[in-house]
């Protein structure tokens, strides 16, 4: 036998002995974890890991999170916070360190946001990697179709899909589930659909920032699942730190004028904006739409221009980001032109400032599009504006 083909054999052996001990390994760590929750679904993910953490706290379970949103972080059974640091592209073996630091604080829970897009993928991690006691899922909607889709019922698949067989599954929205349910009998998953109604306006005003009741229905059902009772799980959210990317509204003072500013740069799929539109959209106010684009996403950037045509009506557009002349060209089909603003590829601080120019009085600013990078840069320039 020639001596290249022995080295592969040994390779071969080594590698197999290798990734036997490392399944071992995580095999155990997973086993000394108790309640594993895996969160996954289109938007609100990062939000409901923490409220889902927040609430199993409350009534004192050792509970580690982790959200993989606006800016990936562990939050750690005291609430403190870490973030993750990642020397290259996101991988969802990412999961298997994270376990294993995890199990090594003997938590009586974690809860994961999954980091997968690609519906494989989502899979792997679901039934390989987390092996969750309990799975969420907050929606199912139009974003990442060119991964997921081209339909959201698709996505719903690929949701459904990745369920592992024997799980809890805890859902927001009955009525996209309807054509899974053959599936979901097969595979004995035994669902639950939250109803956003048990949550009252009363409850959501005592929460610091914008929460949607759909995300907190769907937190107390799961904290329900483990005898966790209303009061208890809701004291323990209303104390949180909210995700960095969440739905927040602050009162700006730019130049003595009043400006409310919508920072919804989070949610990216048009029903999910059109959705926070209908919420804040304030008809007392001078009304200026914010479309923060980036070129590797021009068409999420032309889905919300029809939205746009649609069904959010503003006194002006300020298109922000990189590609946004496509956008605008696209836009001026359908909008009068001198209510569209390209300030494309300026600096945030340098687009901030012509924005609060452009802006009069009595303003609200609803910024939708994106918010990794540039968006978050630019939401941080606003809030150096906020009213003292």
């Amino acid at each position: 036998m020639p001596y290249s083909l022995y080295a592969v054999v040994i390779l071969l052996l080594v590698f197999i002995v290798f990734y036997r001990i490392e399944r071992i390994r995580h095999e155990r760590a997973l086993h000394s974890i108790p309640i594993r929750i895996w969160v996954n679904g289109t938007r609100g993910k990062s939000s409901v890991t923490r409220l889902i953490a927040a609430g199993l706290r409350a009534a004192g379970k050792n509970v580690i999170a982790k959200t993989t949103g606006t800016s990936a972080r562990i939050i750690m059974s005291d609430s403190s916070e870490q973030p993750i640091v990642r020397l290259g592209m996101a991988n969802i073996r990412e999961q298997l360190r994270t376990l294993s630091s995890m199990a090594q604080q003997q938590p009586d829970a974690v809860v994961l946001e999954c980091m997968a897009l690609k519906p494989e993928l989502q899979w792997t991690e679901a039934t390989q990697i987390v092996q969750p006691t309990v799975a969420v899922v907050t929606n199912a909607r139009p974003d990442h179709l060119d991964v997921m889709g081209p339909t959201v019922t698709q996505v719903t698949e690929a949701f459904v899909n990745a369920i592992p067989q024997n799980c809890a599954l805890y859902c927001a929205q009955s009525s996209l589930f309807e054509d899974f349910s053959s599936k979901l009998e097969q595979k004995n998953i035994t669902v639950t659909f939250s109803k956003p109604d048990a949550v009252s306006d009363q409850d959501l005003k005592k929460f610091p920032y914008i929460e949607h009741k759909e995300n907190v229905a769907l937190a107390l059902d799961v904290c329900a699942h483990f005898s966790i009772d209303k009061k208890t799980a809701l004291k323990g959210m209303y104390t949180m730190q909210p995700d960095p990317g969440v739905l927040q509204k602050e009162g700006l003072s730019v130049h003595g004028k009043s400006v409310m500013f919508i920072n919804a740069m989070a949610a990216n799929d048009t029903e999910s904006i059109y959705q926070i539109w209908k919420t804040v959209q304030e008809t007392s106010r001078q009304t200026t739409v914010l479309i923060n684009c980036r070129d590797d996403r021009i068409d999420r950037s032309f889905r919300i221009a029809e939205l746009i045509k649609e069904r959010i009506p503003a006194d002006r557009y300020i298109l922000t980001g990189t590609g946004t002349r496509a956008l605008a060209r696209a836009m001026k089909k359908t909008i009068d032109s001198e209510k569209i603003h390209d300030l494309g590829n300026r600096t945030p601080d340098a687009a901030v400032a012509q924005i609060t120019e452009i802006i009069g009085d009595n303003s609200l600013i609803f910024a939708i599009g994106n918010t990794v990078g540039y968006g978050m840069e630019l939401a941080r320039e606003f809030y150096k504006l906020r009213k003292q």
